[in-house]
């Protein structure tokens, strides 16, 4: 079998065994979750693209302090398929917070979260879990 990795790729060479394609993000986290399929994209019809078996890294992440509910009462916490503790940013009011979590739903990018990916983000209100949004954020299309 050709080895199917991004350093040997050549041209024309097809990366993934299977490519598969779904249109909700919910069956995106969940095949994402599994830790078998790459994200590659979204079609222009609003699919998202996904190639498996999994060819990148999963790099082992560096458990950070978790938030303290007296110190950090007001914040968003947001989580990646393969992440087991989510990151978290606290905010000084609870209005500030909401509006953020408003702005990150609505896929504003200066967020929380400035990149692409797929997270579970929850508002966090005085200790409280509020509201929670599975939020999906494409790569920009450049064409």
């Amino acid at each position: 079998m050709p080895d199917r990795s991004h350093a040997q790729a050549a041209l024309g060479q097809q990366l993934y065994a299977v490519l598969e394609q779904c249109r909700k993000p919910e069956i995106l986290w969940a095949k994402l979750a599994t830790g078998n399929y790459d994200w590659l994209g979204v079609r222009r019809n609003g699919k998202y693209v996904l190639g498996r078996p999994r060819l990148s890294a999963v790099v082992p992440e560096e458990p950070g302090t978790p938030p303290n509910d007296t110190r950090e009462p007001h914040r968003i916490e947001a989580l990646g398929p393969l992440q087991r503790v989510p990151r978290w940013e606290a905010y000084p009011t609870p209005e500030e917070a909401h509006d953020t979590f408003r702005r990150l739903a609505r896929g504003d990018p200066i967020t929380p979260l400035r990149t692409s990916g797929v997270w579970r983000a929850r508002l966090v209100l005085d200790g409280r879990s509020v509201e929670e949004r599975l939020v999906v954020r494409p790569l920009p299309r450049l064409f």
